[in-house]
């Protein structure tokens, strides 16, 4: 695996009543592929992540708070 870059990635944030996300670091491994760090902020017992640190997952370009950014939509299996 090549780490190409780190980047902040947004996250959807569960069980918080409305649609909420959290920004986070992640390192890219492939185009739209990243790997979640965000072990500077991650506490289970504060929220619900829909993916977990140092899950794969696949990231898609969003509209979100007034800018674009990355989203990841879903898990991927190695």
């Amino acid at each position: 695996m090549v780490i190409k870059m780190k980047r902040t990635i947004y996250i959807q944030l569960l069980n918080e009543g409305s649609v909420a996300f959290r920004p986070v670091s992640a390192y890219e491994i492939e185009e739209n592929v990243y790997i979640i760090d965000g072990s500077e902020c991650y506490n289970p017992d504060d929220e619900e992540w829909e993916f977990l640190p140092n899950m794969r997952v696949f990231v898609e370009k969003k509209y979100l708070s007034g800018g674009i950014v990355y989203v990841a939509i879903k898990e991927l299996k190695e």
